[in-house]
């Protein structure tokens, strides 16, 4: 069974849910619903079949997230 992943609490899951819906960028949007959906407790498999992404690239996601934060390539 895949691993729970860790998020760091850059962004509140609030705030990370009104990016989510607020975004006018398709990719921005997706990648902000990828970490909301993990900072609700959501495993990576259950994210990528939400999402329709690969788990290696949430992986990648959540590194670059997780280490700067906003100021990840989202």
């Amino acid at each position: 069974m895949p691993r729970q992943l860790q998020i760091q609490p850059h962004l509140s899951i609030e705030e990370l849910e009104q990016r989510y819906r607020a975004s006018s960028d398709g990719v921005e949007r997706s990648h902000y619903q990828i970490i909301w959906l993990l900072a609700q407790g959501k495993r990576s498999s259950e994210v990528a079949q939400i999402t329709g992404y690969s788990r290696s690239w949430i992986y990648e996601l959540v590194w670059g997230y997780n280490r700067l934060g906003t100021d990840a390539r989202l």
